[in-house]
């Protein structure tokens, strides 16, 4: 804020005289000096700034238009830029996060199921066996296409399974359960 009440008092103390109002040159506040350096600034020219210097053939006057427009440049050309990449940047780190974490979670995570691979391991199960034949995701894809696209009757499990895909109910699923743990712990249990 304080820098731009020294901005703003300068530009409008000293450069006030410095545009020309018959070419649309306007610097009686700061924005309007900001807009009009802005505009003649982008505009193609033989060279320099587009607009007029009024009065003004004294180096001094040469050397702070210079100032302020360098500075109007690196404050609003340099550090806007880089607020404008840094903030791209980080969307994509954002995104490149959220890509290695989905990932990770394919790779190590049943999508049927949610047991992790570790925990299947652990209780001597293939992960490779679990998640292509006891939870293999096309299984149920196809089993959820059967159920939508079957004109004829259903059993009383693909009737329920229908009503609850179709209310986005996951409780059909075997969260947390597979056959082959539940085998196993039975095994157990019967010894």
């Amino acid at each position: 804020n304080i820098s731009k009440q020294w901005y703003q008092r300068r530009v409008r103390g000293y450069f006030r005289t410095m545009f020309d109002k018959e070419r649309m040159e306007f610097c009686d506040t700061l924005g309007r000096c900001l807009i009009t350096v802005l505009k003649n600034s982008l505009r193609p020219s033989a060279g320099g700034h587009n607009y007029s210097w009024k009065d003004r053939n004294k180096f001094n006057d040469l050397w702070m238009r210079l100032l302020i427009d360098a500075s109007f440049w690196i404050l609003f050309t340099v550090i806007g830029l880089n607020v404008v990449t840094s903030l791209i940047l980080d969307g994509f780190r954002q995104l490149k996060a959220e890509r290695e974490r989905a990932l990770k979670d394919m790779t190590t995570l049943c999508t049927v199921c949610g047991l992790s691979k570790d925990h299947l391991t652990n209780n001597g199960i293939s992960w490779s066996t679990h998640v292509e034949r006891e939870h293999n995701i096309w299984s149920y894809v196809t089993f959820f296409y059967y159920l939508q696209e079957h004109d004829g009757r259903f059993s009383a499990v693909e009737n329920e399974v229908l009503q609850k895909f179709q209310k986005a109910d996951p409780s059909f699923l075997p969260s947390g359960r597979c056959i082959s743990i539940d085998t196993k712990v039975d095994l157990e249990t019967k010894k």
